[in-house]
Order: structure tokens, then sequence, then C-alpha cells
């Protein structure tokens, strides 16, 4: 397998199932989008991936190797993560979070090849002039390209964000997908991102996989899997899906609108 294997994964807490058998295959250097209502288990699938939460059943792949029997420093090199509420050390500026990606090729301290690596991100991401400024001085958008920044920093092969546009203004939501799209496209990154507005994803994803109650429904190209079927028994909504100009348009159904539809 080329990319990034789920087989077979089942999770839960205290008892309770959140994931069942989910077996899910993404590309390598591919964007995936994962979907599904609140309560669906994409955070808890992202968290298994990584080995944040060990799996009850199955296993994860990277380029055919069962990530779950890394070490951590190991996984470190391949998983690069971006948690929904990310938490920094009070008082780093931009520049020092970002280093502190580089900590799973670290020795006791920084190298100067760490430096340069840190000062090229801050480039590519449009963040050097921000370099010296306080995180908590930053706007929502310009914190989330810094931590998505600081975890590009740990050249990771696979790169998992939980609600990266979360919270931000259209402009910044159209930034932060754009940049996934770039890292995929141009690095050869595979991302998989949890991704709660569906217009976004449809646009931006390479494919899109869809969980309902903790079970996968779904995976593949966005407009052969988020059909208005799919959002209904997802999401519970109806929706009708256009074409416009090249893009996707998720509008939804009035009641007047659904019973002509019917």
């Amino acid at each position: 397998m080329n990319g990034l294997e789920i087989d077979g994964l089942s999770f839960g807490y205290r008892g309770r199932p959140v994931l069942r058998d989910i077996s899910l295959r993404v590309e390598a250097g591919s964007f995936c989008a994962l979907l599904g209502a609140n309560g669906a288990g994409k955070t808890t699938l992202l968290k298994c991936i990584n080995a944040l939460l060990r799996p009850q059943a199955g296993r994860v792949c990277w380029q055919g190797r069962d990530t779950g029997r890394l070490s951590i420093r190991e996984r470190a090199r391949i998983y690069g993560y971006v948690p929904q509420n990310t938490q920094v050390r009070a008082g780093l500026d931009v520049f020092e979070t970002v280093l502190s990606g580089r900590l799973p090729h670290m020795g006791r301290r920084a190298s100067p090849g760490d430096v340069d690596r840190t000062s090229a991100l801050l480039e590519e991401l449009g963040l050097t002039e921000l370099a010296f400024r306080p995180l908590h001085q930053l706007s929502g958008g310009e914190r989330q390209r810094v931590l998505i920044a600081r975890a590009l920093a740990q050249d990771p092969e696979v790169l998992l964000l939980d609600e990266p546009i979360s919270s931000l203004d259209l402009r910044y939501q159209y930034e932060i997908m754009d940049l996934l799209r770039r890292v995929a496209g141009e690095r050869g990154l595979t991302v998989v991102a949890v991704i709660h507005d569906l217009s976004m994803a449809v646009e931006h994803a390479d494919t899109l996989a869809l969980l309902r109650g903790g079970a996968l429904y779904g995976a593949g190209e966005p407009e052969r899997t988020l059909t208005p079927q799919a959002v209904e028994d997802v999401f519970g909504i109806r929706m009708e899906l256009l074409r416009w100009k090249g893009r996707t348009v998720l509008l939804p159904l009035r009641e007047a609108e659904e019973g002509e539809a019917r």
C-alpha cells in the first residue's frame, strides 16, 4: 500500500464504542477531508492514527509499516499533528514556536540546520515579518499558520489537523485551505483534516471520508461521495448540490422545495 492505511480500527471509552471497524486508505501526497456530524468520531480517529489513543482493534500503517509499533520519536517523524485546541508555552514568539517543531530531529540543542529550516518555513508561509511577535498578539489566521508551520517543521510525511479553519473568518478559511492544498500538491505531503465546512472540503480536498455513528459511511472523490443522499444520511439535512463556475455549491432545501424535488 502506497500511503496511509487504516485497517479494521475500533476504539471505545470505558466500554462505549466510538469507532467501529474503520478501514480507510489515503493515497500518499493527497488531501483527505474527514466529515461527519458532532460525535461521529472524527477527532478520535485522528488521535488513533498518530497513537495518542491506542485502538482496541485494527492497525494504522504508513507505507506498509505499522506505526503503532514505533517509538514516539519515530512516529513524530511521520505524523505532524495540529489539534483543535493547541496549547503553546506562554511567552513564546513565532520563531521559537516553529523551532519547537524540530524537537524530533534535535540533539540537546537546536543546530544551525534547525534554525535554517525554521527560517525557510517562516518565509514559505509568509510569517517572516511576524517572527519575533508573541503568539497572543496574532490574528486567528496568523496563529493557525504558525501552528501549521510548527507541525511542518517536524518534516512529517503525514499532516493531521483537527478543524483547522474553525473560528476563522472567511478570508482566513480560504487561506488555510489553500495552504493545505498547496503543501499536499507541491510537497507531496499527505494531509488528513477534520473539516466542518462541506463546500470548503469539496473545493479543496482530493478525497472525502464520511463518518456516521463511529463507522465509515463512505469515502472517495468529493463529487461522487458527497451526494444529497449522503448529506441527509450523515448530517440529517436535505441539500441540493449545484455546479457553478467550476465549483460545487451546496444549498439547503426548504420544505416547499423538498416537496418539488421528490
